[in-house]
Order: C-alpha cells, then structure tokens, then sequence
C-alpha cells in the first residue's frame, strides 16, 4: 500500500497527458500509487497511457461519464491520502511532498489546497494570487464568494472521504467546487499553500466561455444549497435566518436585488457574527 493515491480522469487528453504523467512520475516524493482512469476516450489517450512502463501506474477503463470516472478512482484508491490531478495540468516537482508534510504535520486539516500557476498557448505564465492561504476560518462561508481556491489540485485524507462516503456529483463544470462545499459541511478543514505548486493549463477561449455559462449556472445552484444548509443548520436558534433567504429570492424575483447582492449579504452576515457562530457549534457538540 503507498501513502499516497493520485487520481487522474482523462478523456481525450492526447496533446496533454504525457507531459502531465511525467511531472506526477517525477515527483521527489515517491510513495504514492498513480490511478489513471481512462474516460472512454476516442483519441490515442489510452495507448499514451499504457506506453508507460512504471509499476506506480494503475489503468483503469470507464465508457464516458467523467464524473463517474472520478468517482471510480476514488474508490479504487488505496493511500492513506489522495491526490487530485488534471490530464491537462503539471505538477510542481515537490507538490506531493509538501502536501503530505503539511498533511502529516498537521493531523487537523482534512483537506490541502494551493495556489497555481496559469498558461496556455501564446499567453506566459502567471501566478494566480488568492485573497486566502493558511488554515481557512468558517470555509463554508468562505465558498459562498469563491475565496476557497475551486481546483482539482488538493490532497485529502481518504479516511474523511470514506467516513462521510463522500462522491462526486454530476454538477457540470463545478464538480470540484460541489466536491468542496460537501467537505466543508461535513466539518472538513481547509488549509491553502500560498506556493503555486501546480501549472493550470488554460484551452482555448471560446470553449472555456461556452463552459463558463454552464459552470455559472452550476456554482448559483451550489451556492443557494450553501444558503439553505446554513439556514436549516442554525434554524433552532435563528428561524429569520430561512425568513430572510425566502425574502431574499422573492424580492431576486423581482428584479428588486440580485443573486450575487444575496450571497455578499449572507457571507457577510455570517462573517461579522462568527464568533457567535462558533459558540452555538461548541454547544452543540
């Protein structure tokens, strides 16, 4: 058994997953398992996988459902942590073993993240700054504004997945950003590396605005689930908190306020009163 799983979807990934292999391979970090599964693609995919010739490299086959193929790697894996990866997408040579030091280190922290590097054709590379790093206070809340860094790039504890049968779901575009909320309302901590220790490949633009439209879509919805979590969860001690997310929509409805003007006002809420927040959740415990 190795201590690490990394996990990998790919699906017509021929111009990118060799270069994504090889920076996983050349970690410094060098107990882990590699599951590549394989999401029915139609391209030379698959032969560019099994070319590779290493022990640490697990193939698996799925017809296409990309979220099941996430779902088949999680399940398939047998480390003490997994490792989130991209075919599209490069690791920083030392991105495993700081991650799992952190992970060791700090036995609290139930999910690692970082900070990235973006690129793409004609365009040079960047670091993506993040408002967050460190040990994230309150992440729920956090996600209601996408502070939480939204990426495939992150190392959890197995243990926590399996505990709370944690899966992906078939949000489209936003099955990280999904996969991240139910964490978080599982009383999953967050802890975000401010070192870039991935490569974000950025495709072609006019696809990534066809994808933004549906993704958007996706995040309003994961967000209004956030919402009403939040309102069930403290509805014992605060039942306004449901009465203003109604009042909130129907007001949305017409056209008095908009949606993003109602999560601004609920992260705020919640933010300017977390200490009360948190003495309610000590109660309850």
């Amino acid at each position: 058994m190795r201590t690490v799983s990394v996990v990998m979807a790919a699906y017509n990934a021929e111009d990118t997953i060799a270069e994504s292999i090889d920076s996983v391979l050349k970690q410094s970090f060098h107990d882990f398992e590699f599951i590549i599964v394989d999401d029915g693609s139609t391209d030379n995919t698959r032969s560019i996988i099994s070319a590779y010739n290493d022990k640490r490299i697990r193939l698996i086959d799925n017809c296409h459902d990309y979220i099941q193929s996430l779902n088949i790697g999680l399940k398939a894996s047998t480390g003490k942590y997994i490792a989130r990866m991209d075919a599209d997408d490069i690791m920083h040579i030392d991105r495993l073993k700081l991650q799992h030091s952190t992970m060791e280190d700090f036995p609290e922290i139930t999910i690692c993240s970082c900070w990235e590097t973006v690129f793409g054709k004609k365009m040079p590379k960047r670091l993506v700054e993040q408002k967050l790093s460190g040990l994230i206070e309150s992440p729920l809340v956090q996600l209601l504004l996408d502070d939480i860094s939204i990426n495939p790039v992150y190392t959890i504890r197995k243990s926590f997945i399996d505990k709370h049968k944690l899966l992906y779901e078939n949000y489209i575009y936003s099955e990280d950003y999904k996969f991240w909320v139910d964490v978080a309302k599982s009383d999953g901590s967050f802890y975000i590396d401010s070192q870039p220790l991935v490569y974000r490949r950025i495709s072609n633009a006019k696809i990534l605005r066809n994808r933004r439209i549906e993704q958007i879509q996706s995040i309003s919805k994961i967000k209004k689930e956030i919402l009403y979590f939040l309102g069930n969860h403290y509805n014992e001690n605060y039942p306004a908190l449901t009465t203003l997310y109604h009042s909130c929509y129907e007001l949305s409805e017409q056209k008095l306020i908009f949606e993003n003007e109602i999560f601004t006002l609920f992260y705020s809420l919640f933010m300017k009163n977390k200490d009360t927040f948190k003495r309610l959740e000590s109660e309850q415990k």
